[in-house]
């Protein structure tokens, strides 16, 4: 599958990602804690979801991490909810297909730090995670669904409405012991080179694949 940003505008624009990957695979939310993950891909057993149909929100993330999460359609996505146990079974899937694909994921960090949130780390450590358009570029992503298809099943991918944010969530040790994480907003450059921090409307649309 391919996420295709373009940009309609006269401004050379940046803007965090809605999506990120390992090695092409999409990062699956799990019900807890990203562990190290044990799957012998000789006995892993996949699922059968061929009758089920799901939800799949993609959006820019504050956090560092960003994830993809698969939810019944016949779920409310802005009530609180479970994450749906298919989540943990698609994670599986790809860590059984690609040895480094849960180490990747591991070594991903929660948060950004301040100190990271300049023009100058953007364009450079941080270019992963933004998209730079200039005028009338598109730009495009792919994604391999192969856990998909082999869970079967009928998904709806579908960005959401508030992807384009204007901060992201770092943090920091503080408190009066220095000994716990505070997190806040911080606000991202406005400029970043050539290109300008785009946060407004945008067009998407949604996509049904049945495996």
């Amino acid at each position: 599958m391919n996420i295709t940003y373009r940009n309609n505008s006269d401004d050379s624009l940046y803007f965090l990602k809605v999506s990120q990957k390992v090695n092409d695979f999409p990062i699956i939310l799990r019900g807890g804690i990203i562990e190290k993950n044990e799957v012998n891909n000789k006995l892993i057993k996949y699922g059968n979801y061929s009758k089920s149909q799901y939800l799949v929100r993609l959006g820019a993330s504050p956090y560092y991490l960003n994830a993809w999460e698969v939810i019944s359609d016949s779920i409310d996505p802005n009530k609180e909810h479970e994450i749906a146990i298919i989540n943990d079974e698609l994670a599986d899937t790809y860590a059984s297909l690609y040895n480094n694909y849960s180490d990747s994921i591991n070594k991903i960090k929660i948060d950004y730090s301040a100190s990271e949130i300049t023009p100058e780390e953007i364009l450079n450590k941080l270019k992963d995670k933004f998209v730079f358009v200039e005028p009338g570029e598109i730009y495009t992503d792919t994604y391999n669904l192969i856990g998909f298809k082999l869970l079967k099943g009928c998904y709806t991918f579908s960005v959401e409405p508030n992807s384009f944010l204007d901060y992201v969530n770092t943090s920091f040790f503080g408190g009066n012991n220095q000994m716990k994480y505070i997190y806040r907003k911080t606000t991202l450059p406005k400029v970043a080179g050539k290109y300008t921090l785009y946060t407004g409307k945008f067009n998407t649309n949604k996509i049904t694949i049945t495996f």
